[in-house]
């Protein structure tokens, strides 16, 4: 069973905002990409305050708890709110989950399904008086409708209330899981206690992490039975399975995760020991690296090795449990933020790496964590309390919105401030500004995308080295480098007026320096008398757009260039004629000819 959408009404700060997961089947990673206070966490929050998720207990950590149902009152109408909180989510059965409902309720309802269940909605109202919670209601749209088994009639009825209930039960069970990772919750402890009652969910949730271990060693294996109560009899032989078993989690954790780790990160895999001991406290469980100056305890290891060993932990052995065939949803917030940029890299690698195998919702504010091939699945969040930038964040004003991250750019160009870091990836310095030979230096960045896209992707030709400059009369810079240093090098400006006249000037600066290296669009083809934009027709550049902007009305060369851009990025071919390929074509010949 899949999540398709998510709907949410008057949840603190969120008027009305919804989310789909429906339309990119090939994706599994949705990123909510905003500033801060922009509300990424909220709808975070609302997604894990969704009834039927059985693992609230993430959210009941430290200052992480899980909401009471006042603090989700709206803020603006917290004074006197009587109104309702409604949590709307729509799920797509497969296959398989069609064929189980209709055996089930042929089984055990005694019921023949007649109609065809393609997908289920649930809805969750709050409902309050002066700002105080009165009840919750939750309804179903699942009509169930046929004959019981034995009977005779041919009129189609609905299955009864009780069976009805019973299949909404057994339903229950095939649902998602939605796991929810809060910072917080990466501050991992030396020391597991397990046999000390704590008031810290911390404490208790990764207690559960024990014993989902122990699950994975498919042992029947139980904290109290088979580590407390062998520790408190202290006997040789009870002592010496308590270590059986250390041996054996030491040996799975070191198997799943530093493998992992050196898959995604390339170091070197030591080894994970687990030390089962008591002290004055009670029985523990602590986790040591056996690294090659001797044993270290994970809170003696760096940042990185410590963020990445409990990321690894928790959706290796927290998220994906024994005997569950169920899908599961893993919440990031804000992941590795405090990491470094390599880090917050090999994050979005393990990201990729797990997505196969799970849905991915994150939120994240920096470049390093976003991936062109997920944008199908991003999503713009904006808060209206911070569009007025002279009177700062004005809490009372807060409406927080999600938008698909080209629905947003069509209507908001200007707000580039929210997808920054979107923009940050997609127009990277490229890392050719190493001083190559055989470089041809170019007017800007649009006329760098536009070239390497074609020649790269659509032409298959990667032996040219392009280098963009600030615009057509600022390459001075590049010129003198690349003289200096002696490297092989041409320029190719444009044919329009500007362009002209910067030929002019760069020949009367440097003079024999740049005898035949200067060169103009209108010397490789007499008709080109513009810009490189020109050489496409608007209405082909316009049918470029619509494949990352489908719902734009009309060619716009900022959408246009952050299309080639994230086609570059992706590799991703396009249809087009042959005769605006031949014009590449004879442009990547007359480059490679005066390169040589």
């Amino acid at each position: 069973m899949k999540l398709l959408s998510f709907e949410v009404k008057n949840f603190k700060g969120i008027g009305n905002l919804s989310l789909f997961f429906n339309n990119t089947p090939n994706n599994e990673v949705y990123t909510l990409v905003g500033i801060n206070e922009s509300g990424k966490t909220t709808i975070l929050e609302a997604l894990n305050y969704y009834e039927y998720n059985d693992e609230k207990d993430l959210n009941k950590i430290s200052n992480a708890m899980l909401p009471s149902h006042e603090d989700i009152i709206p803020i603006k109408n917290r004074s006197n709110f009587n109104d309702s909180i409604i949590i709307k989510a729509v799920h797509k059965l497969d296959e398989e989950d069609k064929t189980d409902l209709i055996d089930y309720i042929e089984k055990d309802c005694n019921f023949i399904l007649e109609n065809s269940i393609e997908k289920i909605a649930t809805i969750q109202t709050y409902k309050y008086k002066n700002s105080k919670f009165e009840k919750m209601d939750s309804s179903w749209e699942l009509p169930l409708v046929g004959k019981n088994k034995n009977s005779r009639s041919k009129k189609a009825i609905e299955i009864d209330t009780d069976n009805w209930q019973k299949v909404v039960n057994h339903l229950k069970e095939r649902m998602p899981k939605i796991l929810y990772f809060p910072t917080t919750l990466f501050d991992f402890p030396d020391r597991i206690y397990l046999n000390k009652q704590s008031k810290e969910y911390k404490d208790e949730f990764y207690k559960d992490v024990i014993q989902d271990i122990l699950n994975s060693l498919n042992e029947d294996l139980n904290i109290q039975e088979h580590i407390v109560d062998r520790i408190a009899n202290g006997t040789s032989n009870d002592k010496s399975n308590v270590q059986q078993i250390s041996l054996k989690m030491g040996k799975q954790l070191s198997n799943v995760i530093l493998k992992e780790w050196s898959s995604v990160l390339g170091n070197k895999a030591n080894q994970i020991s687990v030390n089962i001991d008591k002290d004055e406290i009670g029985v523990y469980v602590e986790f040591l690296i056996n690294d090659d100056d001797g044993y270290f305890k994970l809170s003696e290891r760096s940042l990185g090795f410590r963020w990445f060993f409990v990321f690894l932990l928790l959706t290796q052995f927290r998220g994906f449990r024994r005997n569950e065939n169920k899908q599961v949803i893993f919440l990031f917030d804000e992941p590795a933020a405090n990491l470094s940029r390599k880090a917050q890299k090999q994050l979005l690698k393990s990201l990729e790496k797990i997505s196969n195998k799970c849905t991915i919702i994150y939120t994240t504010h920096s470049q390093y964590l976003i991936n062109p091939n997920w944008l199908e699945g991003a999503y713009i969040v904006t808060n209206k309390a911070l569009e007025d930038d002279d009177e700062g964040f004005v809490a009372h004003n807060t409406d927080i919105e999600a938008y698909k991250y080209r629905e947003f750019v069509s209507k908001f160009p200007q707000k580039t401030s929210y997808f920054q870091p979107i923009l940050d990836v997609l127009e990277y310095v490229p890392n050719e500004l190493d001083m190559c030979n055989n470089a041809v230096l170019l007017e800007g960045k649009n006329d760098y995308y536009t070239l390497n896209y074609f020649f790269k992707v659509m032409l298959n030709k990667d032996d040219i080295i392009l280098i963009p400059g600030m615009s057509c009369n600022s390459i001075d810079n590049l010129i003198s480098l690349y003289s200096g240093w002696g490297k092989n090098y041409i320029v190719l400006l444009d044919s329009d007026k500007a362009a002209i006249e910067s030929k002019k000037r760069y020949i009367d600066k440097f003079g024999p320096l740049v005898n035949n290296k200067l060169y103009t669009l209108k010397d490789i083809n007499i008709k080109w008398t513009k810009t490189m934009e020109s050489i496409l027709p608007n209405n082909i550049k316009y049918e470029i757009q619509k494949i990352c902007y489908p719902d734009s009305k009309k060619y716009t060369k900022n959408m246009y260039n952050k299309t080639i851009q994230e086609l570059l990025m992706k590799n991703k071919k396009i249809s087009i004629s042959q005769d605006i390929l031949d014009n590449f074509e004879k442009i990547y010949k007359f480059l490679i000819s005066k390169l040589k």
